[in-house]
């Protein structure tokens, strides 16, 4: 049976873990278990992370933080 489309495209990740370490995060609920934590213990609203991430899109804007940056280094 084929898995439900995402709501949000998803991008591989590597986590460094031990073996041990493995099979705890799996026994815990893995991926879905990460994602719900994730959305549960976020610091910001929703919204927020929505609208950094539009900002991150629009390449007009990447020029803005990419000059940003080269302020505060």
């Amino acid at each position: 049976m084929p898995r439900p489309k995402p709501p949000e495209p998803l991008i591989g990740r590597q986590v460094r873990m031990s073996d041990r370490q493995w099979i705890i995060f799996n026994q815990l609920g893995g991926a879905d278990w990460l994602r719900i934590l994730l959305e549960k213990k976020a610091p910001m609203p929703k919204k927020y992370y929505d609208n950094e991430l539009a900002r991150m899109q629009n390449p007009a804007d990447a020029i803005f933080l990419n000059r940003k940056r080269e302020e505060n280094d």
